[in-house]
């Protein structure tokens, strides 16, 4: 007489566990290696295509007439090709 056995035996269980973990282990390794290369390279590409601007003047506040003769010097030397930049400047000064 013949006994037929159905399943798995507990050998055979474990070792694709084993093998899944060893697999998983490896593609996790993977992972985090590509994780950590690709922050790099955006962190060193950020610096690269966006530098930070030094010589970039900021409007000061404006309460008087001295103040928008400031602020009409800065955009002067910023964009001295602006002639609307001048005109607004000179509408501003009319206003006081």
């Amino acid at each position: 007489m013949r006994t037929y056995q159905k399943g798995f035996s507990i050998i055979e269980i474990v070792l694709v566990v084993v093998v899944i973990g060893i697999v998983g282990l490896v593609g996790f390794t993977f992972y985090t290696n590509y994780q950590t290369s690709n922050a790099n390279k955006t962190a060193t590409n950020t610096n690269q295509s966006n530098p930070t601007p030094t010589d970039v003047a900021t409007a000061p506040d404006i309460n008087s007439t001295a103040d928008l003769d400031q602020a009409q010097s800065d955009l002067d030397q910023t964009d001295p090709d602006a002639t609307d930049d001048i005109s607004q400047l000179d509408s501003q000064i009319s206003s006081f």
